[in-house]
């Protein structure tokens, strides 16, 4: 009888601690499950398969706005900040309808014609299984942890900082990781809801996510965008591809299999003097085989986004007296992180190798991590796009980032280093998937600091000295040149006649007026990299004077009300402007940057609407702009 009760006791321990292991187990998995699945690209469109695509075309092309830099919370960074809202309703917010962030009810002032929503690769499994009931790894303890996030700022930190100590997303998968059918099942969210909101004619929305390599904080990050619904079972993220190298090889294949893919660099401005090549710091070029694969995957770069500017920075292009906007850079400003010197690099790598890799359009858009893409208005009340971080006009004020804590590397005021971002404009023929998608590969694109302004650029030998239509100006412009992101090779003449350039610029609706428009130029020549700035229109009949200088117009920002001058500017400004420089044997690009007159920042917004107290040096007003994809010049 004892014997039979001791095997009993002995049983019933042994089951409970099976039960405890289990449970154990359950809350506190060994590691990741990283054993891959099959991962084929086919046709993944359900709903746009029944679309009508016979959707009227204008061969002049038209401008669509959208913005293609968007997280929802299905971005670890995006959810423990707060954020809810769902890829769904970021396309909803997109295109005008209500939705609602931080408990506050919002919408945009302006639908977008397309957006793609591009969260963060590295977590997509991780946020399906910490959000969604009985997905694998729902109940572990990090999960329910993290559940509790979103509602606690304490916390945010401390995942913040646990992160940041372990090397950011891109390291590894976290241990209640369950592997890769989970980061499927978040794909297909991502799909279903671009599936779903796709209306050719008036919305479009790309399929895309974010490959997001750091390196010590140093930006390496992507945009993935896909032209159509043709794409893999589940993206690949920088915890497997660990390099761009192997990014882009593995973009090849899908590409061999079927997708049309393109990557889109951004935040360069972040990249901690990494980004491109310089003697200066180290950064070597790189094999024909890199160079060859950036060109055909990357014909694009973001050049604006609410972290920073990444065209120029002011303690770099001292003579360029624009170069100081929005100007962040984690307080390690390095020149080869920009995009202009980019452009430039890339002429003298092609000069020595044939290939540039750096043939950069330019697009903006705003990395919201709010899900509210295109939100940019400065005039709007202001919700801000990086979650709690700059919601309220106090968190605003901070001189720290409130989710990583306080060291002195991130001793920053949060005004200076955020913005509401930028905007993407494409010219095409419709608003559908094909064509959007073609003309971001085909770089007839441009980017806004967060407005509407009009922009076409055109490059050529045979256009006439003015032209009296916007019609006609762009015909020309089709029939006699190339447009905005094109090569002009040298003429077959051989008086090595100078290109021509046509530029229409019409001011945003909502906005001010025009201000001027300038051409930037780079050129290589006797293993030299060269740069030089030409304003080519200006408003209110000014003119370049003798020395350079440009009369000031008297415009203005009135402080008390944040109203700007409306009786200066221009509606559009045109011209047809010949390079007076022009070396028919150096390489060059050339670009435009249009600017508006003054207009109040949101900081500024801030101090008339809720007395929130700037520093005396906080940048008040602003210059929005937009920054045309460059024409290359070729001998």
């Amino acid at each position: 009888m004892f014997k039979r009760k001791s095997i009993l006791l002995l049983l019933i321990l042994i089951g409970l601690l099976l039960v405890g292991f289990y449970i154990y187990r359950m809350l506190f998995p060994a590691g990741p499950v990283l054993e891959q699945v099959p991962n084929p690209i086919s046709d993944k469109a359900t709903l746009s398969k029944n679309i009508d695509k016979n959707i009227p075309s204008a061969p002049l092309k038209k401008v669509f706005f959208g913005d293609l830099h968007v997280h929802t919370k299905l971005s670890l960074d995006a959810y423990v900040g707060g954020t809810i809202a769902t890829p769904d309703e970021a396309y909803l917010f997109a295109k005008g309808q209500a939705i609602e962030i931080f408990g506050q009810t919002v919408k945009i002032e302006r639908p977008l014609d397309f957006a793609a929503v591009t969260d963060h690769a590295e977590s997509f499994g991780e946020m399906y299984s910490v959000q969604t009931a009985g997905a694998p790894g729902h109940n572990t303890a990090v999960a329910r942890f993290l559940r509790s996030v979103p509602s606690d700022t304490l916390k945010g930190i401390q995942v913040f900082t646990q992160g940041r100590a372990k090397g950011g997303l891109s390291k590894t998968h976290r241990n209640f990781f369950k592997g890769f059918n989970t980061t499927k099942s978040a794909w297909q969210i991502h799909l279903e809801a671009a599936e779903k909101h796709y209306a050719p004619g008036q919305f479009t929305t790309l399929a895309g996510y974010e490959w997001t390599l750091g390196r010590n904080f140093a930006h390496f990050h992507r945009n993935i965008l896909f032209r159509d619904m043709v794409v893999p079972d589940y993206p690949l993220s920088a915890i497997e591809l660990k390099t761009p190298e192997s990014l882009w090889a593995y973009l090849e294949k899908i590409t061999k299999d079927g997708a049309q893919v393109l990557a889109i660099p951004h935040n360069t401005n972040l990249g901690k003097g990494q980004v491109f090549p310089s003697e200066e710091n180290g950064v070597k070029v790189n094999t024909k085989e890199y160079l060859e694969l950036q060109n055909q995957y990357e014909p694009l770069i973001e050049i604006h986004q609410a972290k920073g500017n990444s065209e120029v920075h002011a303690a770099f292009w001292k003579n360029d007296e624009f170069a100081n906007f929005e100007n962040y850079d984690y307080g390690f400003p390095f020149a080869n992180n920009y995009v202009r010197y980019g452009l430039k690099k890339g002429l003298e790598i092609e000069a020595k190798s044939g290939i540039n890799p750096f043939q950069y359009g330019i697009i903006a858009s705003t990395d919201t991590h709010n899900g509210t893409p295109g939100n940019t208005e400065e005039t709007d009340t202001y919700l801000g796009n990086h979650t709690r971080l700059d919601l309220e006009p106090n968190n605003r004020l901070s001189t720290q980032w409130i989710l990583t804590g306080s060291t002195d590397e991130w001793d920053i005021k949060i005004h200076e280093a955020l913005n509401p971002g930028g905007l993407v404009a494409v010219w095409a023929e419709a608003n559908t998937r094909g064509h959007i998608w073609d003309a971001l590969k085909n770089k007839e694109t441009y980017g806004t600091s967060g407005g509407r302004i009009q922009l076409r650029f055109f490059g050529g030998y045979d256009f006439e000295n003015n032209y009296h239509t916007y019609e006609a100006l762009v015909e020309a412009g089709y029939q006699k040149g190339q447009p905005m992101g094109s090569v002009l090779n040298r003429p077959p003449s051989t008086n090595s006649r100078p290109p021509s350039f046509l530029i229409w610029a019409k001011k945003d609706a909502e906005s001010a007026n025009l201000d001027r428009v300038q051409v930037i130029k780079g050129w290589y020549k006797d293993g030299q990299l060269e740069e030089k700035i030409y304003t080519v229109a200006l408003s209110d009949n000014r003119t370049v004077q003798p020395d350079g200088t440009i009369p000031d117009n008297g415009a203005s920002v009135n402080m008390e009300t944040g109203e700007w001058s409306k009786d200066k500017g221009a509606v559009v400004l045109q011209t047809v402007w010949k390079d007076p420089d022009f070396e028919p044997e150096a390489r060059a690009f050339y670009y435009v940057r249009v600017l508006e007159l003054p207009t109040a920042r949101y900081t500024l917004w801030d101090k008339i609407r809720y007395g929130t107290n700037y520093p005396k040096d906080a940048v008040m007003t602003i210059r929005e702009r937009a920054w045309s994809s460059p024409i290359w010049y070729k001998p």
